[in-house]
């Protein structure tokens, strides 16, 4: 299943448990950030997987590195940085929709927007068989130029760039300068992986066959748009298609979108994409999509090979 090197923020995920007295309010820290996310779903499928970006020497910097290492992936790329840097908190609200909100607490700068590009190596990403980043660490350098570095290194070796666009809107200065930055990005992405309300923002389309077109006119060899869910849509210069999704009785879906992105990642590392492969490369990230939604967190419920096999199988 070839080997997924994921870089860029890792949080401390926090979530509001119930309360049992007037004077305490209790919350359960879980880890989460999309990248994160794709390395610990892609080694829980049986890939290799690496991640590389930043947390701080604090309590949960330490928890966010257990956590990683439990499952697997390889942090040798994970700076850590002393006080009043800290890893960024993100608490998490499950409205009564299912719709989630997010509250962030960041020092400044946060621990995740220093990776730099000294921290990405040529050893880092040669035997990848993909390199995943998302939008997040291009708000600001030094994480926008590492970033930058990871995918011309990529170029340069022929390693696949598999850019998760995951745009939020509400940390950018506008949308035009989210456009902006993003745009370069494209044209250095094998797979360019986006949210179908994402699409009209950035594109300036919702239809996902004039979407893929224009990235497939820059260089993509791959567009997948998950749709919730509805399931996911692949494309590629010679075919595309669209999956229905798997049904769940959905508790939160933080870290869906990334369990889809991994289950497509696995399947095609380093063998030849044809039409039927693609198509059940797809139907697995949105079984593991649809599995990421059966908890709370991002990466607590993202399956395992075994178990994503059995659920695609209907005994799951």
């Amino acid at each position: 299943m070839g080997r997924i090197v994921a870089l860029g923020e890792v949080v401390a995920d926090i979530y509001r448990d119930e309360e049992t007295s007037p004077v305490e309010l209790p919350f359960t820290a879980r880890p989460g950030g999309a990248p994160a996310n794709v390395a610990v779903a892609a080694a829980r499928l049986g890939a290799e997987a690496a991640f590389a970006g930043g947390v701080g020497k604090d309590l949960f910097g330490d928890f966010i590195l257990r956590a990683l290492e439990s499952e697997g992936v390889d942090t040798s790329g994970v700076l850590r940085f002393d006080p009043p840097t800290r890893t960024s908190l993100a608490f998490v609200e499950i409205g009564d929709d299912g719709d989630r909100s997010f509250t962030f607490y960041r020092s400044d700068p946060a621990s995740d927007e220093l990776l730099s590009p000294e921290g990405i190596s040529r050893d880092l990403i040669s035997e990848a068989s993909f390199v995943n980043f998302g939008s997040i660490p291009l708000l600001k350098d030094p994480a926008r130029a590492a970033i930058h570095t990871a995918a011309e290194l990529a170029r340069e070796m022929n390693v696949p760039v598999a850019f998760d666009v995951n745009l939020r809107e509400h940390l950018w200065p506008s949308l035009d300068a989210a456009r902006e930055t993003v745009d370069p990005l494209l044209d250095l992405s094998t797979v360019v992986k986006m949210g179908h309300d994402e699409l009209e923002p950035m594109l300036g389309t919702s239809d996902m066959e004039e979407a893929a077109t224009l990235l497939l006119d820059r260089g993509a060899a791959l567009v997948l748009v998950s749709l919730g869910a509805e399931g996911g849509f692949y494309a590629t210069r010679e075919f595309s298609g669209s999956l229905p999704a798997f049904e769940v009785e959905s508790v939160d879906p933080t870290g869906a979108g990334d369990a889809f992105l991994a289950g497509v990642l696995t399947h095609l590392a380093d063998v030849e994409w044809t039409e039927e492969w693609v198509r059940e490369a797809t139907r697995r990230g949105t079984a593991a999509g649809a599995l990421a939604c059966t908890g709370f967190g991002a990466m607590g419920p993202l399956p395992r090979k075994e178990e994503l096999e059995r659920f695609m199988d209907g005994e799951g």
